[in-house]
């Protein structure tokens, strides 16, 4: 997931600094986000760690949290 973490910081400034998305990333124009976590492997005999350890928890709560608030919020500089 570290991979990921600049292509989700960059969120913002890429919704509200460019002028095309700003026009139509609006509840005007989308129906509905649908936010994916797929993974290309199976949890085959590691439930167990990644229950232990809460990790199945943190990427909820924190990593698809985190995507789902950036891709939803207004622009703070609107009025």
């Amino acid at each position: 997931h570290y991979l990921g973490k600049e292509m989700v910081r960059s969120i913002p400034s890429f919704r509200f600094t460019n002028s095309w998305t700003k026009s139509i990333w609006s509840h005007e124009h989308i129906e509905h986000v649908l936010i994916v976590m797929k993974e290309d492997f199976g949890t085959e005999g590691r439930g167990g760690y990644f229950d232990h350890y809460g990790i199945v928890r943190d990427v909820m709560q924190n990593h698809l949290l985190q995507l789902l608030t950036l891709i939803a919020m207004e622009d703070v500089m609107e009025e």
